[in-house]
């Protein structure tokens, strides 16, 4: 996964300028509701984690993560609960989640519960969320880089 390469630098000034918290706190609120709704229906649920094949302890930012970057979970998800919304991933959300959750781990030095799992979790669709997320940290380091010219 090369969202987890990224420089601290790059991290940081990616959070302070393109990631507010304002966007962080709502993704973590509408994953954990999600989460809370889906566990309603333990059966699915139990469904969902064994195709992750999920470890015991999951901090849910991850679960959300690996749950949507999955095509089939999605769109099952969003089947069995009516979501008002299109059959595909979510991909700019998950990115902004997994761009924060590297910055958790590698800048505030947080620990985050199974991100281990995640960094080495081979699945098509999360290789999308990371190039993802990766490309929008170069387009945030190109940015950053360039000057206006006055002539």
């Amino acid at each position: 996964m090369h969202t987890s390469q990224i420089a601290i630098p790059v991290l940081e000034g990616y959070k302070n300028e393109k990631l507010s918290g304002e966007r962080v706190d709502f993704l973590i609120a509408q994953a954990n509701e999600q989460l809370e709704e889906l566990s309603q229906k333990p059966e699915i649920y139990s469904d969902f984690l064994k195709k992750i094949n999920a470890p015991e302890k999951l901090d849910n930012i991850i679960l959300w993560i690996l749950l949507l970057s999955n095509e089939t979970i999605c769109e099952d998800y969003i089947d069995e609960f009516k979501k008002d919304f299109r059959d595909i991933i979510p991909v700019s959300d998950l990115a902004d989640l997994l761009l924060h959750v590297i910055y958790l781990q590698k800048v505030k030095n947080i620990e985050v519960e199974g991100l281990d799992y995640l960094l080495e979790y081979d699945k098509e669709c999360i290789e999308e969320v990371d190039q993802f997320a990766f490309t929008n940290a170069l387009l945030y380091i190109q940015k950053s880089k360039e000057a206006v010219m006055e002539f």
